[in-house]
């Protein structure tokens, strides 16, 4: 893999590209019955963790120093959020709306490796080798190794990411796209916002807030007052229109057979994604690091 910076933004990138898109694959409906279990794995599977990546960009910062690279590491917190599924911009609890707020609109979500951009960039070509090579690709790198202490292999890591991909290409359509989604967005959760003053076009709470407010926000820094009771006031509307329900349903309908033939292998993954960001709260809080990773 390449630097972490680059690999979070790409993850970010995507996305938010699909969102704004909406996502399209090959394949049939499938409406099952799907085991809550599985579906709620599956969507967490299917979205973008940034304690992880933060986790991982600490411990390929420390790998880096322990080889006597000057790296700067960032330890900032990071405001989680995440899609759901292949929807963006649902919260899903009042908390994340008032703790997180619109961050990929609001917030400059790539500012915190500019100082590592920029190291990087000050290495000479002898040095920028040697670190491209022990910290940012190979079996051996810092990139790999701190992966592997996050999932406990780079091949348990890749399974785990790749489970985005494999949704996209079972779904025959986004969820997003879904008649009773739509008509839950359209009939219900637009007409609630547009009576608290916000004129949100679909589900986009977000571009409106980009609109409104701008990227006032600094990596790491919450939401204001303004932004905040935007936030709560689109997790009320979309709580009242019921829509996680209904696009867990959709996602059902869409993905639902492979999702019971996978049954197993989701649950896996989703116990060791479980892992990986407990193993990641230990990194951002200081009580695990790459010196004493076992």
């Amino acid at each position: 893999m390449k630097s972490t910076g680059n690999h979070r933004r790409a993850l970010v990138s995507c996305v938010i590209l699909l969102t704004l898109l909406g996502m399209g694959a090959c394949g049939h409906s499938n409406a099952v019955d799907v085991p809550d279990a599985v579906t709620s794995a599956t969507v967490e599977l299917a979205s973008v963790d940034l304690e992880i990546m933060q986790a991982q960009s600490i411990l390929q910062g420390q790998c880096a120093q322990s080889k006597g690279f000057d790296a700067p590491i960032d330890y900032s917190i990071v405001p989680v959020t995440q899609s759901y599924a292949d929807i963006g911009g649902v919260f899903r609890s009042k908390e994340e709306a008032e703790t997180v707020g619109y961050s990929a609109q609001t917030a400059d979500l790539g500012g915190h490796s500019a100082a590592l951009n920029a190291y990087e960039e000050a290495l000479d070509t002898a040095e920028q080798e040697r670190y491209e090579r022990e910290v940012s690709s190979g079996d051996a790198s810092c990139s790999t190794q701190a992966y592997a202490i996050l999932f406990g292999s780079m091949k348990e890591t890749e399974a785990v990411f790749n489970t985005f991909s494999d949704l996209v290409r079972e779904q025959s359509s986004s969820a997003l796209e879904d008649s009773d989604v739509q008509a839950a967005i359209k009939d219900e959760y637009m007409p609630c916002m547009k009576k608290a003053g916000y004129d949100v076009r679909g589900l986009r709470g977000g571009e409106l807030a980009g609109k409104k407010f701008g990227r006032y926000r600094k990596w790491n820094e919450p939401p204001n007052d303004e932004e905040k009771a935007m936030a709560v006031q689109d997790y009320q509307c979309q709580a009242d229109a019921n829509l996680m329900q209904r696009i867990d349903n959709a996602l059902e309908r869409n993905a639902g057979t492979w999702m019971v033939a996978n049954e197993a292998m989701l649950l896996e993954r989703h116990e060791k994604l479980q892992q990986a960001r407990g193993i990641a709260n230990e990194v951002i809080a200081g009580k695990r690091s790459y010196e004493a990773r076992d």
